[in-house]
């Protein structure tokens, strides 16, 4: 029953690459994308229901397929007050895919939560509104949450960020700051406002088009304060731990006591409890506009954000209006995701832990978490023996970069324990209650985490989820189950495709422990400036060359790729070419390379990577992905990497007068 296969793609081919998918009649040296990807990527059709389509996406959907017979299964234990997690998850499903009876209540679960907006009179009742949004589907125009303390990682700590377009959680509600100040986007900006002026009619609010103007230019009053994103990248300035009380005294026009004491915090010593406050600046500016802000156009703010967060869980006239715009509008999806598709991503919201216990036990070997840690293990002998012969760093500084790579935790497949989901309620049929009661209960595990030693096994992704992850504070390298098959990694394929695929992947997150930011920790996940002045400066120099290179990049017409705001990828991309490459000639123990299929090992590496990015958007999806994503578009993560590593110029034949062609000086060579 599994539709979204690995093979069904195009990807094993017999040896884990899609030969077919080439197109060969583009030389490498002009576009190596277009080279090992271009007949693929020409006859791929995007599905209705989504904003891109390509690797990630295709084990996403193999992903949710599988998460579907998961759940099907646990129907069959439905139940009215279900009490352990099979029976919870199967009810909360069962009750999500129940579309009439959702159709039937319309906005009747609206109606507590828009009641008590109606009742905030105050700047305290504001201030509360705002922090209850962390168990409910209120909102708040700050990010917040509960972390590791970035210079004390046995340790949680508060964190408070402007929270800059991050969706549900809090901040402005279009991608980036620029839809909000470019002409070039005010088409955007306009559907938006008649987004909020749907939304709030149907949810019987009044002057919906009069506050849907006000609201809008509330959100662009704010975007001209916050701090842009490309300028939130150094962590040394970014961490300023400080009291509740210190904060409220930076930003004085917001009631932080009362915000954080409806957030559930302890009111006892709650003045005194450390906040890691990310920018300073940018959030006192945000609290000074809104006191200023008139209360009826707040009220109708909190309520646009609070039906708009809960549309998919309300009837399809909600859903349907939010799809409208953020699918279509901001994406340029065509067709929503199906009911079921929307079920599992529900239940994975509140239930992701329980979800993946039985996805791992189904799907995920043992033998495939060995074969990968060996795997792993080599990439990191191979980043060992390159920082040892680095050449622009001095040798204290080498010394403790070898000693942090050392010091690096791989975790892979699943994490060692699971979450007690035994204190969480869900009822058959409560459709909203049932997702409600999943935010304050995850919320409530953050919550529990303050004041209590560190848990070095909690992982940030859920096993069934399509990527990996570096943890700066952990130290870390993280791995979920759903990642490790093809065309990532196929056991039964080539190696060299293998260490191109999975191998980059891997050295790509070992790298970020060493990009512009995570080079700011050390071997214990501490935040200070561990290198000496020389090392920084040549290493500044190097990815400013970097950066540089992918400020030129037009992937779409008018919109040239950041080079600052994805200055961490671009580093762990070019680290992770680079390691896969090297662990490849490694693994080979002097022995001559194999030519498979005509291709030598060194452009097998090559296409295995390259593989794996041949991704196809939509314009709307890719022009809001350079404007808000640190991740640069798919073309530019394998042509620019490529064109900085000699290896390739000598795999294909590349030379001068070829549009990717550098000179042996300009290439950029960092790890």
């Amino acid at each position: 029953m599994i539709s979204f296969s690995a093979q069904a793609a195009g990807y094993n081919a017999g040896w884990g690459f899609d030969e077919a998918g080439m197109n060969r009649a583009v030389k490498p040296g002009n576009n190596f994308f277009e080279y090992a990807n271009g007949t693929y990527l020409k006859n791929l059709q995007i599905p209705s229901d989504m904003s891109s389509y390509g690797p990630f996406r295709i084990l996403y959907e193999l992903s949710l397929e599988r998460q579907k017979a998961i759940l099907e299964d646990a129907e069959k234990h439905t139940s009215e007050k279900p009490t352990d997690d099979l029976s919870k998850i199967g009810t909360f499903y069962a009750s999500y895919l129940d579309q009439g009876a959702v159709d039937r209540l319309g906005a009747k679960p609206l109606a507590h939560d828009l009641a008590a907006i109606r009742a905030v009179k105050t700047p305290t009742d504001f201030a509360k509104a705002f922090g209850s949004s962390a168990h409910s589907f209120g909102f708040s125009t700050f990010q917040f949450g509960v972390e590791q303390d970035q210079k004390d990682p046995s340790r949680y700590i508060l964190m408070l960020d402007q929270g800059m377009s991050i969706g549900v959680e809090g901040g402005l509600e279009l991608p980036d700051i620029s839809y909000y100040t470019n002409p070039k986007l005010s088409e955007k900006k306009k559907a938006y406002q008649a987004y909020i002026a749907k939304i709030l009619t149907l949810a019987k609010w009044p002057d919906a088009a009069h506050n849907a103007q006000a609201i809008v230019d509330l959100e662009t009053t704010l975007a001209k304060v916050e701090v842009p994103r490309d300028q939130t990248r150094d962590p040394l300035k970014m961490y300023n731990p400080m009291s509740v009380a210190k904060l409220g005294s930076i930003a004085p026009d917001f009631d932080w006591m009362s915000f954080f004491a409806a957030a559930g915090l302890p009111k006892e010593g709650l003045s005194e409890r450390l906040v890691d406050v990310r920018e300073p600046q940018g959030i006192a500016a945000i609290a000074r506009v809104l006191k200023h802000t008139d209360n009826n156009v707040l009220q109708a703010w909190l309520a646009f954000r609070l039906v708009d967060n809960a549309a998919g869980f309300l009837s399809h006239d909600f859903s349907d209006a939010a799809f409208d715009f953020h699918g279509k509008t901001l994406s340029g999806i065509t067709q929503q995701s199906p009911r079921w598709k929307r079920a599992v991503n529900a239940t994975n919201s509140s239930m992701g832990w329980a979800l993946g216990k039985i996805y791992v036990s189904r799907y995920f070997p043992p033998s495939a978490q060995e074969q990968i840690t060996a795997l792993v293990q080599e990439v990191k002998a191979s980043f060992h023996e390159r920082l040892t012969h680095n050449t622009w760093m001095d040798e204290p500084t080498r010394k403790a970069a070898l000693n942090k790579l050392d010091h690096f935790a791989i975790q892979v497949g699943y994490p060692k324990k699971w979450w007690d989901y035994s204190h969480y309620v869900v009822q058959k049929g409560d459709v909203y209650g049932n997702a409600i009661r999943g935010i304050a209960f995850n919320w409530q595990h953050e919550l529990t985490k303050l004041d209590h030693p560190v848990d070095r096994d909690e992982w940030d992704m859920t096993p069934q989820t399509v990527n990996a992850y570096n943890d700066p504070t952990m130290n870390e390298i993280v791995f979920p189950a759903a990642i490790l098959q093809a065309p990532f990694f196929d056991p039964k394929g080539d190696m060299a495709v293998n260490y191109g695929a999975i191998g980059g992947v891997i050295g790509h997150e070992m790298s970020h422990g060493f990009d512009d930011q995570g080079r700011h920790y050390d071997e214990h996940g501490r935040l200070h400036d561990w290198w000496s002045k020389a090392s920084s400066d040549a290493f500044q120099k190097l990815a400013d060359r970097l950066g540089a290179q992918y400020d030129a990049q037009e992937p779409l017409p008018g919109v040239h790729v950041n080079g600052k705001m994805t200055m961490g990828e671009n580093i762990a991309d070019l680290g992770g070419m680079n390691l896969g490459l090297q662990a490849y000639r490694d693994s080979l123990h002097g022995k001559p390379e194999t030519t498979v299929h005509g291709l030598t090992g060194d452009q097998r590496v090559f296409l295995g990577w390259a593989q794996v990015w041949r991704e196809k958007d939509r314009p709307d999806a890719l022009r809001r992905q350079m404007l808000s994503n640190e991740h640069a578009p798919a073309v530019t993560r394998v042509n620019i990497p490529a064109h900085n590593i000699d290896a390739w110029y000598d795999a294909f034949g590349v030379k001068a007068g070829d549009k990717l062609y550098l000179a042996p000086d300009q290439r950029v060579k960092i790890w």
